[in-house]
């Protein structure tokens, strides 16, 4: 921080006062420890390496303070660029210009009269093309360059609209604002006399192609996936929605970071109370950096405290398209492949892109087969329990005589072999998804088999414990959403602890608690268990089974949607049918 920017700033005559002394006593300073390091160079054995970085560092502040004192007197404000190129210049140099990928440059614009500029970008970040061609080389050929000088205000526009062949150009005057567009790949083109920036889009991050999704594949769905650049993301999603109503909101979070984010929905759609509220929620989030885009969700969730996730991640171009049309918003966060979708409901995250692609019949199977596979992972261990050592009189005769002679010679409890079973499924998890794709392939099949076959021949689990635990692993990986198989991996624990002590009852309780728990829970107002509570009978079409899609034709009452009606039902006179069996039939007279 600079020795005056906490002074309170009271007027540019008195700021250039209380300034001078202070590049005065610095160039006082600077003078004599020049003179100390030339009387220490003398002495044999000095080491001079602090002196000497001592000297750079007071040279470099004289010279920054004399271009603060230029910006004072010529705008009146730190924060103003003054209009003088070479202040600019040595502003530039002497902060953020010690770092070897900014390049600053001077040039001059005109062929016949040359006025100075200079410009500044990052190297690698912005396209060296059209710096080199499209700014530089179409301003030093320009031959009209004394309009510049008849009317110095007009600079920026005359550059702007006659000289730089840019797409897309920008003016700022913030010395704020400029250094972090600098920092975002820009580049800023400083034009002598005028104190407007021309702030021109040259950026051109380093990015990944667009490769196959990883985290949510499909068969017969799209194989596109999003990347980590937020106008790639952006592209996609224009790609499936051409209508000149989607939109995308930008917002700067993050102090340091500076991370830009879009929140995308289709005007005359959307509820504008949903976009309205996102918007002001993350204005207000106070974040040094975002990175992955998990740092917003207790911004975009009031910090409600839950396992579920209340905000779905998904890296598909397709689902995003799909959910925007829906009535939703997409939260779009560079430097991140997941957009963020919101609001959701429990079933959403049990739902593909994959069940439209194929019919009802197969779409509805595939629901129904990830429901059983949650409701077996979830009671089949704590049931085991539950009826083993709390409630065996609830068991058949014959069952409970087959389950007794499976553990003769077992030496600890069923709960115990269950948090054993369990606790090595997770060690093996965690392995196989941190090992190179290599190994962890050959490391989660070769160590289940040989831990799985070891540990019941060692006496310390029964083969029906290997079933249960299997069955239990695949049933609570059948979820499609990542994230939603988490809390019930989390709830496991508690539901086989509330059955050993309880049994049933304890499952049930259990049940009941975590049930109340997803009633309470609102995203963006929209309940989370909707459409069951409260119990909307047009929404069930798209539950548990999915109803031919010219039968959805309305979307989600939840969502309050402007245009609540998605498309016509069924044609009720679609005509006759072509008469291709009279052809058939001439064919066989003939």
């Amino acid at each position: 921080m600079w020795p005056f920017s906490r002074r309170p700033k009271k007027t540019a005559a008195a700021t250039t006062d209380k300034l001078s002394p202070l590049e005065a006593k610095a160039a006082v300073l600077s003078d004599n420890i020049k003179t100390a390091g030339a009387a220490l160079e003398v002495v044999n054995g000095t080491d001079m390496t602090l002196l000497k970085d001592i000297i750079t560092e007071t040279s470099t502040l004289e010279k920054r303070l004399s271009g603060f004192a230029t910006d004072l007197a010529g705008s009146g404000s730190l924060d103003e660029f003054s209009g003088h190129v070479e202040a600019a210049y040595e502003r530039l140099k002497n902060t953020v210009g010690q770092s070897p990928d900014i390049i600053i440059r001077r040039f001059y614009i005109g062929s016949t009269v040359r006025i100075p500029a200079v410009l500044a970008f990052v190297d690698g970040l912005s396209d060296s093309q059209i710096i080199d061609q499209d700014t530089i080389m179409v301003s030093q050929e320009y031959d009209r360059a004394y309009t510049i000088t008849q009317d110095p205000n007009r600079a920026h526009q005359i550059v702007h609209d006659s000289v730089v062949a840019s797409g897309h150009l920008a003016v700022e005057t913030s010395w704020n604002k400029l250094l972090v567009k600098l920092m975002g790949g820009n580049t800023i083109l400083f034009i002598e006399g005028t104190q407007s920036v021309l702030v021109v889009d040259t950026v051109k991050y380093p990015a990944r192609s667009i490769s196959t999704p990883t985290t949510e594949r499909t068969v017969m769905g799209s194989q596109e996936a999003f990347n980590e650049v937020i106008l790639t993301q952006m592209n996609l999603i224009r790609m499936r929605i051409k209508s000149p109503d989607l939109h995308f909101d930008n917002i700067s979070v993050g102090s340091l970071s500076h991370t830009n984010v879009a929140i995308a929905h289709i005007e005359g759609l959307t509820n504008p109370a949903i976009v309205r509220a996102a918007k002001e929620r993350l204005a207000v989030a106070q974040l040094a950096e975002v990175q992955t885009g998990q740092e917003l969700i207790p911004y975009l969730t009031d910090g409600a405290q839950t396992l579920f996730p209340l905000i779905r991640r998904t890296e598909r171009p397709d689902v995003v398209a799909r959910e925007l049309s829906m009535g939703k918003i997409a939260i779009l966060v560079d430097t991140t492949p997941f957009v963020m979708l919101a609001p959701n409901t429990l079933m959403d995250f049990y739902q593909t892109i994959e069940d439209y692609t194929m019919n009802s019949w197969y779409g509805t199977l595939e629901r129904l087969i990830r429901f059983l596979g949650l409701f077996l992972g979830l009671l089949l261990p704590p049931l085991y329990i539950a009826l083993t050592s709390v409630n065996p009189d609830l068991l058949p005769t014959k069952l409970v005589l087959t389950i007794a002679g499976s553990r003769v010679g077992l030496p600890f409890p069923p709960i115990f072999e269950v948090m054993t079973m369990w606790a090595i499924i997770e060690v093996l998890r965690e392995a196989a998804l941190r090992l190179p794709k290599e190994l962890s392939q050959t490391l989660g099949t070769v160590g289940a088999i040989v831990v799985g076959t070891a540990i019941v021949k060692a006496g310390i689990v029964s083969p029906l414990m290997i079933v249960i635990i299997t069955l239990t692993a695949l049933g609570l990986f059948t979820s499609p959403s990542y994230e939603m198989a988490v809390p019930w991996r989390v709830l496991f624990w508690f539901l086989i602890t509330a059955s050993y002590f309880l049994g049933l009852y304890g499952i049930i309780l259990a049940l009941l608690m975590v049930l109340a728990h997803l009633a309470s829970l609102e995203v963006f107002g929209v309940p989370y268990l909707s459409p069951f509570g409260p119990y909307r009978g047009r929404d069930i079409r798209d539950t548990f089974v999915r109803f031919p899609t010219p039968m959805m034709t309305e979307r989600p009452r939840a969502l309050e949607t402007l245009q609540p009606q998605k498309s016509a039902n069924y044609n009720l006179n679609p005509g006759e049918n072509p008469p291709l069996h009279r052809v058939a039939e001439e064919r066989v007279n003939d």
